[in-house]
């Protein structure tokens, strides 16, 4: 750990009238460019290029990587196509949640890419109120409760077949005609005679979703305006986070979050942050203790 002076406040000319390139066709540009202007002075221009290329939610079209991955990739195809040095890009990623299970968590990554400082900053929020709804259904079966969950019409659905098939993924619905016909069309081809259908996750199309994105701008938006004390780069902030402390009860070591690191996304310069009143760990969350 290297250790000295304390972040700084980023100086006004770091990225103050400063253009980057965001990639997307989802409609985020008012979701990150605001923040981007209001913290750190900076100009985002969107370009359209396709990210679908990268991986679709319906899986028709997989993602090679993992979200940081694939976030990187989307911002270099902005940048490639405006020839811009500073790019951003997002990338949402849906699974259970670790403590609710039967709730599915919405992440929100949100990088920004300096090529002009060899830098890649990003800044992710986790969010379980997305509404989501996955279900296989048959043509006339009453799923006006599913309707209800899925906040039809202010979200769009998909619906695909059982079976994989790229000739039948109907998209970005919001219509109840144009639903049924979309099952009934999808049904027909598969085995179960069922077609299935979920919540278009696509930020366009999912309004539950997009304060999330804006959310991870804000906060990337934040970290860039704090330097490095060492080098005075921008982006100065959590890079990996410390576990392990002793029960409260039997002292055995829980794997629980006792400290934050602190570091530059240019040089080696990190900081490590005790959380406060973490001196013990729960017996609630000791295996040992609560097994």
């Amino acid at each position: 750990m290297m250790s000295g002076a304390q972040p700084e406040s980023a100086p006004a000319s770091a990225y103050l009238g400063a253009v980057a390139t965001l990639a997307t066709m989802h409609d985020k540009s008012p979701l990150i460019g605001p923040a981007m202007s209001a913290a750190v002075g900076m100009t985002v221009q969107t370009s359209h290029v396709d990210t679908d290329q990268l991986g679709t939610f319906t899986g028709d079209i997989a993602r090679p990587g993992n979200a940081w991955d694939t976030a990187l990739a989307k911002a270099r195809l902005g940048m490639t196509a405006t020839g811009s040095k500073l790019g951003i890009a997002s990338e949402g990623t849906f699974a259970p949640s670790p403590s609710l299970p039967f709730i599915i968590a919405a992440t929100e990554l949100v990088l920004f890419v300096d090529d002009e400082r060899g830098i890649v900053v990003g800044e992710a929020v986790t969010d379980c109120t997305v509404a989501t709804v996955v279900a296989d259904v048959r043509p006339g079966d009453v799923i006006d409760e599913l309707l209800v969950r899925a906040r039809f019409g202010e979200h769009g659905l998909i619906v695909s077949p059982t079976i994989p098939s790229q000739n039948f993924i109907y998209k970005g619905i919001h219509d109840r005609h144009v639903l049924d016909r979309a099952i009934r069309e999808c049904a027909a081809p598969s085995p179960d005679g069922h077609a299935h259908f979920e919540t278009d996750l696509r930020a366009h199309h999912c309004p539950t979703r997009r304060p999330v994105i804006a959310a991870a701008a804000q906060r990337l938006a934040a970290r860039l305006t704090v330097c490095c004390p060492t080098c005075a780069t921008p982006g100065w902030g959590i890079v990996r986070v410390e576990r392990g402390l002793p029960c409260r009860h039997c002292r055995r070591t829980v794997l629980v979050p006792s400290a934050d690191v602190h570091g530059c996304p240019a040089c080696p310069c990190e900081r490590t942050e005790p959380r406060t009143g973490t001196e013990f760990a729960d017996p609630v969350r000791c295996e040992w203790c609560n097994p």
